[in-house]
């Protein structure tokens, strides 16, 4: 490991312009570290079935760092004086060889980390020459431009080692610079000899003013951080924290790249409604890479009831100059549910011959109003219509909704009904049944007045004679059935329609019978015992046998 060259650049983090779904900030390398939602984004709704507490909802998107806009740019400045040509280092010689092997490399590891999109090029021996890498109206190109290394490679040496025109020129250029972050890598094998006393101190000061970060590299042993060759010493090069690195083998100038440029994408966690961090483990790699790098991942909100809810997907970032940040994309999503009740209910239809339904959507307030739903009979009484509160059948701003609906009083309408309710939630209809049974248990009331006597007479106490009228009525049946019951001995006559009139004899020595009357009256039957009626409606219900006492004959 070579000695460590650390970037203290400013470690306010600038904010991206976040598109939709996404967000981002820069490392102090000036790389990004994005976080995006693909789905599901804010204002996505989703449907919790009826009767299900909750759902999980998976959760897609991507995290990269060094892939977004880039925000660094990079100055490398390199000494061609004539004593570049001569000595050399590990694997490598002349020194000048060695200067432009580390220089390649390092901007091989800046087009490679994502971090930066300008980097310029200064060399100095005599005077200072920036180079010109870009046909356009920028001296700037980008890091993966062969340009640049084509440049690096094609520096050729000339005599003295002018370090205060090397920093003008690099002030000059970094100015014409368009990134927040700049940094500059200053690298000599020699002492600055050109130029008046304190120079080097003055065009450093000028070239920090600009925000850049400056590192300077002793290279070899004829170089050195604190030597004065008359202009001033390599480690007055150093602004905002920049450091001065004495590299005595030429060869291992690669070994500083590592700690110049480089940026991690760590970790992915995700939060909902404020809770804890949950890890986020579905990545298309493996976490944590190294930048410039983008992954997918899949995960999920688990346990979602109706509601607006809240999920937080966070990326945790880092970069060689010790810069560990975080950026978060939240998405507010809307969970809604529908629901009807009573699940199931009886009516006694011949007392209650109306049913509501009342259709309630769960979710957030900003969601659940005005949402139109639709109610369908099926079953016994199917196509029943009704009316809404509201009219409009649209939910209230409680997102509740109810229907009515009445049925004929009669025995067409018992039975078992299911009320469909139906409304659209998440682009799709959905639906919920509940039950309605339309029921009788009310049994029918019988009475058995006075009937006609056809010879006219009326006896003196009530009923002497045995004439009686046969009379029953029901709340759901028109039309129940009246039975006659010889209540000495118990033998039932009927059935018979209300109204029908019988004439009835009792007869303790005759045997119970019956046979069509004549004129008024319908029937005439004999008993044992007095004279009992009962009524049986459709539905099975018997009324409680009523006495209908006569005399016995006379003897």
């Amino acid at each position: 490991m070579g000695p460590s060259i650390v970037f203290a650049l400013p470690l306010a983090l600038v904010s991206m312009l976040a598109l939709a779904g996404s967000n981002s900030t820069t490392l102090s390398n000036g790389a990004s570290l994005a976080v995006s939602v693909t789905d599901p984004v804010t204002s996505t709704e989703f449907e919790v079935p009826p009767g299900q507490p909750n759902i999980d909802v998976a959760v897609h998107g991507t995290a990269s760092v060094g892939v977004g806009n880039a925000d660094n740019t990079f100055v490398y400045i390199m000494d061609t004086s004539g004593s570049t040509t001569l000595g050399g280092g590990t694997g490598c010689s002349p020194i000048l060889n060695c200067e432009k092997q580390f220089f390649v490399g390092l901007n091989n590891a800046v087009a490679a980390d994502g971090s930066t999109d300008e980097v310029g090029f200064v060399t100095f021996d005599d005077f200072a020459t920036i180079h010109d890498l870009n046909p356009g109206p920028s001296l700037f190109t980008t890091p993966s431009d062969p340009a640049v290394n084509a440049a690096i490679n094609g520096a050729v040496a000339g005599n003295l080692t002018n370090c205060p025109d090397a920093l003008v020129k690099a002030t000059a250029l970094i100015n014409t610079a368009s990134n927040s972050h700049k940094a500059v890598v200053f690298a000599s094998d020699g002492v600055c000899n050109v130029g008046a006393s304190g120079s080097v101190a003055a065009a450093a000061a000028a070239l920090g003013a600009t925000g850049a970060v400056v590192n300077a590299i002793a290279v070899g042993t004829n170089s050195s951080c604190t030597t004065n060759g008359g202009a001033g010493r390599l480690d007055e090069i150093p602004q905002n924290g920049g450091t001065c690195v004495h590299v005595q083998d030429p060869g291992n100038l690669p070994d500083l790249i590592q700690n110049l440029t480089g940026s991690k994408l760590n970790s992915l966690e995700i939060s909902v409604d404020g809770g804890a961090p949950q890890a986020i483990t579905n990545t298309s790699l493996p976490l944590p890479q190294n930048g410039a790098i983008s992954v997918n991942y899949t995960t999920s909100a688990d346990d979602l009831g109706p509601g607006d809810h809240t999920f937080c997907v966070t990326a945790h970032g880092s970069d060689v100059l010790g810069d560990n940040e975080a950026v978060t994309q939240c998405e507010t999503i809307h969970l809604l549910q529908l629901s009807a009740a009573p699940a199931e209910a009886s009516n006694e239809l011949g007392s209650d011959n109306t049913h509501t339904v009342t259709a309630t959507i769960a979710g957030p307030a900003s969601h659940i109003a005005a949402r139109h739903v639709t109610f369908a009979v099926t079953g016994t009484n199917a196509g029943a219509t009704g009316v809404c509160i509201p009219a409009s059948c649209d939910t209230d701003a409680t997102g509740k909704v109810s229907f009515t609906y009445s049925v004929p009083v009669a025995p067409s309408s018992l039975g078992t009904d299911t009320i469909t309710v139906t409304t659209e939630i998440a682009g799709h209809d959905t639906s919920v049944s509940v039950i309605k049974h339309w029921v009788d248990t009310t049994p029918p009331v019988v009475a058995c007045p006075e009937g006609p006597n056809p010879g006219g007479h009326v006896p003196k106490a009530h009923n002497e004679d045995g004439f009686f009228r046969l009379t029953a009525t029901d709340a759901v049946d028109p039309n129940p059935k009246i039975y006659v019951v010889d209540l000495g001995t118990g033998t039932v006559f009927g059935p018979f329609a209300s109204g029908t009139t019988v004439k009835y004899t009792q007869a303790p020595g005759a045997t119970p019978s019956i046979s069509p009357g004549s004129g008024d009256v319908d029937w005439k039957i004999k008993g044992k015992g007095d004279m009992g009626v009962y009524a049986v409606d459709g539905s099975g219900n018997q009324s409680a046998t009523v006495s209908c006492l006569v005399p016995p004959p006379p003897k």
